[in-house]
């Protein structure tokens, strides 16, 4: 009976996988080794020797330990969902930018320094958005609409050694979420309480994806040879849009229940 391992993710993920033996555990608290070329991963609960990952980590704190799990991975040659080289190119911040700018998509507009001690020099006209370093989930990120709030912000931020951009604030309507999998397309549109679309979300719609941007997300998707990616799209009062970043996990809470079999179907076929 082949494997499946599921790196963290929802707990329902086992009950699609019928017929398989299905592991789940948790990167925080696991250790991974190649050993004759074989990947074993190891927690308090045993060993598991996978034929497959499923890569489901999502939003926390990116630590270098998880990025050398990836290459193990990668040099293991043990399929994963997404790749481990696809998942290593969208690792970074910095990197899941400079892809979407390279492919001529409208991503968000920045400006960047690599130390907090250049704060200084990225004060942009208010209000402007701040984020320090590579968090997902919104963390790392505020608001700032006055001198006042930025002298406190420069105070509070000192203490990281990471970098830091600032960009445009956009009062946007909505934020909607372009989810490919395989070669099927759904849209989400999202509203958040607050300025992070993404969080504390108020109120969602499945809605009919637009052409154009069927054929931006599956651009990317065919670019980085993602099984599953996201964008996530900004659209403002007068109907501007553009794009904040794209997602290689992305969360599958509120898309129909097609969304998480067609990822399932991936996973059992590798």
């Amino acid at each position: 009976m082949k494997t499946i391992l599921i790196i963290n993710g929802e707990k329902y993920w086992k009950d699609y996988f019928a017929g398989f033996n299905v592991v789940q555990k948790k990167v925080q608290t696991s250790e991974f080794i190649v050993k004759d070329s074989s990947l074993y991963v190891i927690d308090v609960n045993g060993v598991c020797k996978p034929d497959v990952i499923f890569w489901r980590l999502g939003a926390v704190n990116p630590e270098a330990k998880h990025r050398n799990i990836l290459e193990l991975i990668e040099y293991s040659g043990v399929p994963c969902v997404n790749s481990a080289s696809t998942l290593l190119m969208g690792y970074e911040r910095l990197s899941m930018l400079n892809r979407l700018k390279k492919l001529g998509l409208p991503v968000i507009d920045f400006n960047i320094a690599t130390n907090i001690t250049q704060l200084k020099n990225l004060e942009m006209q208010f209000p402007f958005v701040v984020k320090v370093g590579n968090h997902h989930g919104g963390y790392g990120k505020s608001l700032v609409s006055t001198e006042e709030q930025w002298e406190e912000l420069k105070d509070l931020l000192f203490i990281h050694q990471d970098y830091v951009t600032t960009e445009k604030f956009i009062n946007y309507k909505y934020d909607i979420r372009y989810l490919a999998i395989n070669d099927k397309v759904w849209a989400m549109k999202r509203k958040g309480k607050y300025l992070k679309a993404n969080s504390l979300i108020q109120e969602y719609q499945i809605i009919e994806p637009e052409i154009e941007w069927i054929e931006k997300v599956k651009l990317l998707q065919e670019n980085i040879k993602a099984d599953i990616v996201a964008i996530d799209v900004l659209e403002t009062e007068n109907g501007e849009k553009v794009i904040l970043e794209y997602n290689d996990i992305p969360g599958l809470s509120g898309f129909p229940e097609d969304a998480k079999l067609e990822l399932a179907s991936i996973v059992k076929s590798k």
